[in-house]
């Protein structure tokens, strides 16, 4: 198995955030479009076979990985001033950590300790999120009435500071060589990313593509996984960790025309997975990746896929949280009622 870092270059506002789920999905479609769709039943196969031909990272801002979810250490008795409560609040929430700090950090992960790595580590760029309300044309009749009623929709847009294009490390681990790996990539991205790219969002190129290795540590104890899993039976089930719900639409060919059986149901089932960051305890050995890619996401299109797999990031945890009573659990699909949405649970939680 190599280890790649790929390098993306974001040239234009994104509808849809960068994640490894979406960039998976675009390039499966990607496969199908160049090789045709045998290439991509082989591909897909490799999958359920136990080796998957692309593990890849959710795309981290350049020269950082996620904030591990380390429990808050104990607050003391005495209330916190005004300034010692705001930084505080700065702390929480910090969502990345550089690869320097981490690699201070990754020997003994603590909640001071991460604390302490963080007043090291400057920030990201950050992005701003922007609701954007506009007119919509009906394409039968030329006009910006609904057939609902109502004239106006309001979507969500994502917007960074363009004076320096921001550039975002993937990480990815495949058995195949690199320029098969940069050329799935570049094949995914060619027509853009994610929602609205036909009005010139996602606008995200391959900029550039290495040989790489994730930090290791000795006699590592834990791994911090780099973009959403949904773990596979054996898989580590002990950790901190914060679970989120994915809830994704069919895209490609199936976004815009006719499913198979000619409904028009778009919509995936909601998929319960581990975020970003979480940090899981395997009983031997740290796992080069964690997770699965899941069939059956869609209810009427059964070849329709889930990606839940992301790298691990070796580390070793203090042996004080060691002692907390750790989360064990079974992830998988669950229907949610009404609007989807990310359930914050970081922490520990009791079995």
């Amino acid at each position: 198995m190599h280890t790649y870092r790929i390098r993306l270059k974001l040239q234009s506002g994104l509808g849809t955030p960068l994640a490894a789920d979406t960039l998976w999905g675009h390039v499966a479609w990607g496969i199908r479009w160049r090789s045709g769709n045998r290439a991509l039943e082989d591909w897909l196969a490799r999958y359920d076979a136990d080796d998957p031909p692309l593990t890849l990272s959710d795309p981290l801002p350049h020269g950082y990985f996620p904030r591990p979810m380390v429990p808050q250490a104990p607050r003391s008795a005495v209330p916190p001033t005004k300034d010692q409560a705001d930084r505080q609040k700065l702390l929480d929430k910090r969502k990345w950590i550089s690869h320097e700090a981490w690699q201070t950090l990754a020997e003994a992960v603590s909640a001071q300790r991460l604390e302490e790595a963080f007043a090291r580590t400057p920030l990201p760029l950050l992005p701003a999120e922007v609701a954007v309300t506009r007119a919509g044309i009906n394409r039968l009749t030329g006009g910006t009435a609904q057939a609902e009623g109502g004239v106006l929709f309001t979507g969500q847009q994502t917007y960074y500071d363009f004076r320096e294009p921001p550039q975002f490390d993937l990480w990815c681990l495949s058995p195949e060589p690199l320029d098969a790996v940069r050329q799935w990539l570049e094949d995914a991205l060619v027509g853009g990313y994610g929602r609205d790219a036909a009005a010139g969002l996602g606008n995200v190129v391959v900029a550039g593509a290495e040989d790489a290795q994730l930090p290791s540590v000795p006699a590592a104890n834990a791994c911090m996984i780099l973009g959403p899993a949904v773990p596979r039976p054996g898989d580590p089930q002990r950790g901190f960790f914060s679970i989120g719900i994915r809830c994704g639409r069919l895209g490609g060919d199936f976004a815009v025309g006719g499913l198979p059986d000619g409904a028009v149901d778009r919509q995936k089932r909601p998929v319960r997975c581990l975020l970003a960051g979480s940090l899981l305890l395997p009983p031997a050995g740290v796992p080069p990746l964690i997770g699965r890619v899941l069939r059956g996401a869609h209810p009427r299109i059964e070849a329709v896929r889930h990606y839940g797999i992301a790298p691990a990031l070796p580390c070793r945890l203090v042996p004080d949280l060691l002692e907390h009573r750790l989360v064990a659990g079974r992830i998988g699909f669950q229907p949610v009622a009404g609007r989807q949405r990310v359930a914050e649970n970081s922490g520990v939680s009791a079995p």
